[in-house]
């Protein structure tokens, strides 16, 4: 019996890799739900695990990336490593080597038209990868978004929006940021990395008014 059997914990889908200029993604998938675990090297570069929820389906961003580097990754559980893979930067470009955030850069986009800005991937902008489907089977028809990747991208340009206008806003004593626009009818929360937790249109104006958190001016938010 291997060692992963015993403890209960196979292997389903092995680790793949989406790189960018800037960082790179890694997905795997077990037969049980389990914590995300992922060991980088060369250790210059860092992981940030988006939802630390134990899970199956597991998804890991290595920011601090280096052109013309190969990196090895890792991955498995607490209790054992379960699978390893290599990717390459490219060197033929500077890699800009983001803040360990799912959502690299964004302090530096308010202001700025969010009509003219490129949304991350919807792993990097979506909290709990998993439940993306679901949210988009209830919510995304309030939005006209065409697929859960298209419902995604539209919850960060809402943010983004909301930054550039300085819609109403809320942030708890977890860090949660609520934003709501009064004009919609649109509402969304997002955590302290500037990943989505939900992103859609109550049936109540004063929804946003029962939610928790100290009103903030997002345009002088830092």
């Amino acid at each position: 019996m291997s060692l992963t059997a015993a403890l209960g914990l196979e292997l389903t889908v092995p680790p793949t890799v989406e790189l960018s200029p800037s960082n790179a993604v890694v997905h795997w998938r077990t037969d049980v739900a389990s914590g995300t675990h992922v060991q980088i090297s060369p250790a210059s570069a860092k992981a940030f695990v988006p939802d630390k929820t134990p899970s199956a389906e597991h998804t890991v961003i290595v920011t601090g990336l280096q052109p013309g580097v190969t990196y090895s990754v890792i991955v498995g559980s607490a209790r054992v490593w379960l699978a390893t893979n290599s990717f390459t930067t490219t060197g033929n470009a500077p890699v800009k080597t983001p803040a360990a955030s799912a959502v690299p850069e964004q302090k530096k986009l308010v202001g700025r038209n969010p009509a003219a800005l490129k949304p991350p991937p919807a792993r990097q902008i979506w909290a709990n990868w998993p439940s993306l489907p679901d949210h988009f089977a209830r919510h995304g028809g309030d939005f006209h978004a065409k697929d859960a990747d298209d419902y995604a991208r539209l919850s960060w340009e809402f943010l983004q929006r909301a930054k550039a206008e300085g819609l109403p806003a809320k942030v708890d004593e977890t860090g949660v940021l609520r934003v709501f626009d009064p004009q919609s009818g649109t509402f969304a929360s997002y955590n302290r990395d500037g990943t989505t937790k939900t992103f859609f249109k109550p049936g109540s104006r004063d929804y946003f008014e029962r939610q928790p958190g100290k009103s903030v001016n997002l345009k002088n938010r830092k």
